[in-house]
């Protein structure tokens, strides 16, 4: 049997997405992420925790629209979907 699990990572640009193309004609973007955690200390003030950096690959429209006007340090939200 089949799961589906969807997140959603937010956090900016750590370089340019790189726009490139299979040979099939297949748009694939690349670039980096970091997502910094939030948290929420006993007396209840919020700060940032821990930075996460990731690789991400986005496939055929999301990569064509991930690239035009991204630069290192935009903010980014990536819908990652993963079937197992």
């Amino acid at each position: 049997m089949s799961s589906d699990n969807f997140t959603v990572q937010v956090g900016n640009l750590t370089n340019d997405p790189e726009l490139r193309f299979t040979n099939t004609g297949t748009a694939v973007a690349n670039f980096g992420l970091a997502v910094t955690t939030r948290v929420k200390d006993p007396d209840g003030a919020w700060r940032d925790g821990e930075t996460h950096f990731f690789r991400v690959n986005v496939w055929r429209d999301q990569a064509e629209n991930v690239v035009p006007g991204r630069a290192p340090g935009s903010p980014e939200v990536v819908p990652v979907g993963v079937r197992g």
